[in-house]
């Protein structure tokens, strides 16, 4: 019987794991997919877009069950991405402030500079530096 709890503990743990990693890369590519569809004047309807979201999601999220990458480095990966998008934000709008210039709202490259630039910060910070941020 302890055998067949431990299998039960084990599956559900995996699923959760999965689960939780399916959120986990639609938070990083949601923002990505969607702004891109945007900035290139939405050359596939928004449907298409969320389907492409999840597929990545669903895929990306086999390796955090089955492969090398851990959950804990998605949510750091996460965690770091989020607040170096507040914090990109936060340089960009600076700048933008000193420098007297006037951007439309409606044109969206300079969120995609700070989502890019995010990506690229929460990349390096977390693959690269191997710095953990909770531990």
């Amino acid at each position: 019987m302890a055998t067949a709890e431990r299998e039960l503990d084990s599956w559900l743990s995996a699923t959760l794991d999965f689960l939780l990693s399916i959120v986990g890369f639609i938070i990083i590519w949601y923002p990505m997919v969607s702004l891109t569809n945007a900035v290139l004047g939405f050359p596939v309807s928004t449907s298409t877009s969320n389907l492409i979201v999840g597929v990545l999601a669903f895929g990306g999220s086999y390796p955090v069950v089955a492969g090398d990458w851990s959950l804990g480095q998605l949510g750091e990966y996460i965690f770091v991405l989020l607040a170096s998008t507040i914090g990109w934000g936060l340089v960009g709008m600076v700048a933008i402030l000193v420098s007297g210039a006037s951007i439309s709202s409606s044109n969206l490259v300079p969120q995609a500079v700070v989502w890019a630039a995010a990506y690229l910060t929460a990349y390096i910070v977390v693959y690269k530096t191997q710095r953990s941020i909770f531990r």
